[in-house]
């Protein structure tokens, strides 16, 4: 954010007289050989300013991180909270597919959009797409423990995401953003069952090294790469129609 800072000068006794008149916030600079140097942040009309000067400021909850004492986190109120259940599903943010994934959701996914993700174990991409205002949201695994831990996040987190168990091809509706965190070979086999269920964006991680990189892009010879995002070895890749 931009301000402007005004900068004037008085005498002592007319500055307090003006704060007693006109009490509003200064900053006082110096005091020097009785007057007071002092900037407002708006113009005062009555008096001719030492300078004018444009000060960028940076918001708040920029200078704020993530407290942890004990059992309480302070977070502040731009970032996105999620809460996740320790148990037998896969995602807990820690992995780095998991991880590209969340940073490519925030990067291309917009508000408002309906969501799928596919194989979504704790359902931890799932509640990142809801938090991030999709307006609807269904998460889909094979495996009944990832469904039941999806359903347990949702409601940990109190997000609305419908957690269904089943494989991509039992799915016969298209979403406009889809995410899918899997193994290459799941890839391979599922592909064909993934691409109808998105009409805009889609984002894959889980491929690790350049040589699955490559794997992977013959997967993709009707669809156009817009981005690929690397680390710790893992691939994230954005997609679109």
């Amino acid at each position: 954010m931009i301000y402007t800072r005004y900068i004037y000068s008085l005498e002592e006794e007319e500055f307090y007289q003006f704060l007693a008149d006109q009490p509003q916030g200064v900053e006082v600079i110096r005091r020097q050989d009785n007057r007071v140097e002092f900037a407002t942040y708006t113009e005062l009309k009555w008096l001719k300013p030492l300078k004018v000067e444009k000060i960028k400021v940076k918001p708040p909850e920029s200078f704020l991180r993530p407290i942890r004492i004990r059992s309480f986190l302070i977070v502040p109120p731009n970032m996105k909270t999620l809460i996740i259940n320790p148990g037998m599903a896969f995602g807990t943010g820690l992995h780095p597919s998991t991880q590209l994934s969340l940073m490519l959701i925030e990067e291309f996914f917009k508000r408002g959009w309906s969501a799928i993700d596919v194989g979504c174990g704790s359902g931890i991409l799932a509640l990142a797409l809801k938090k991030s205002s999709a307006r609807k949201v269904l998460a889909i695994d094979i495996d009944e423990r990832a469904i039941e831990e999806c359903e347990k996040n949702a409601s940990l987190n109190r997000l609305k995401i419908t957690c269904l168990k089943a494989k991509p091809e039992d799915i016969k509706e298209s979403f406009d953003f889809l995410v899918a965190n899997l193994e290459l070979s799941i890839f391979k086999r599922e592909i064909d069952h993934i691409k109808p269920l998105f009409k805009k964006l889609a984002i894959f991680s889980g491929i690790y090294g350049k040589e699955e990189l490559d794997e992977f892009f013959g997967l993709l010879t009707d669809l156009r790469i817009v981005k690929i995002k690397r680390l710790k070895g893992w691939y994230g890749v954005v997609v679109k129609r």
